[in-house]
């Protein structure tokens, strides 16, 4: 099975650039293959990667839908096997899939359980997956995604951002999701240091405190400039705090064996 990582928060906290740098720090060492999943309706995770993509998992259900009254049995299954490989966004070390918008009107449930197979079984492909997910943890709460490994909350340095990260947890806990570790990232911290008042939020939330990623005008230029994650230095305080993270959480976790399955052509593998 691979080791799911989803990371979430409202929007605007950084948590995308987390998620790029959490995929770059493990291609690095080479902790691969990787499913990249960016299960955010407003999709830029391709952006911070530096990678295109034509197709979405949300355009497939679609096609599916439409399809669905002349599709019976195996057809339906071999017919999203056959898309979902199609939507693949093959690099070194990791494969993009982009979840797209969400469902439109009309009867969705036949596409649902039949792609959530779908991607389940890709997943089981990879050594990790890791998931760039929305605040309301939309692919979680319908079981696209099942266990949990790690989930990362993200907020900014503000009062707001760590009450949004807190109420994004009791989100978790009313869909019943399951997470094995969950903990708060504070993104932007100035200097990396938590101002008291925030402190004190954050001692409020009951979640742990995995890291405070500091300030960085790296990040900010990229994001200004529109560039990716491969131009933030490797001195850059916010990817070096992400290396840490990722570090002592994973070093942490069982070894897993890599998959032995048969994987499509590229991504490194």
């Amino acid at each position: 099975m691979a080791q799911t990582l989803a990371v979430t928060g409202k929007g605007g906290v950084g948590k995308t650039t987390c998620t790029a740098l959490m995929i770059q720090w493990l291609v690095a060492r080479q902790s691969t293959p990787i499913l990249a999943v960016d299960a955010d309706s407003n999709a830029n995770l391709h952006e911070l990667l530096g990678v295109n993509y034509q197709a979405t998992v949300g355009g497939i259900r679609e096609s599916a839908r439409k399809e669905a009254q002349r599709l019976f049995g195996m057809a339906k299954q071999e017919f999203l096997d056959l898309r979902v490989h199609e939507a693949l966004v093959e690099q070194r070390g990791y494969d993009l899939i982009v979840m797209g918008r969400p469902e439109g009107q009309g009867c969705y449930c036949f596409a649902n359980n039949v792609l959530r197979d779908v991607i389940q079984r890709l997943a089981g492909k990879y050594q990790h997956v890791v998931v760039d997910s929305e605040a309301g943890l939309e692919h979680v709460s319908r079981r696209t995604l099942l266990t949990l490994d790690y989930l990362f909350i993200v907020s900014d340095c503000s009062v707001r951002g760590v009450r949004t990260a807190r109420r994004i947890a009791d989100l978790a806990d009313e869909m019943g999701t399951p997470v094995k570790h969950r903990g708060l990232v504070v993104n932007r911290v100035p200097q990396g240091v938590l101002p008291p008042k925030i402190r004190e939020e954050v001692e409020a939330t009951d979640l742990r405190l995995w890291s405070v990623i500091p300030e960085d005008p790296h990040v900010a230029a990229m994001d200004a400039g529109g560039k990716t994650v491969c131009d933030i230095p490797e001195d850059s305080a916010a990817r070096a705090a992400i290396g840490v993270l990722m570090e002592e959480l994973l070093s942490a976790a069982p070894k897993r064996e890599k998959p032995t399955l048969a994987v499509p052509a590229g991504g490194g593998r």
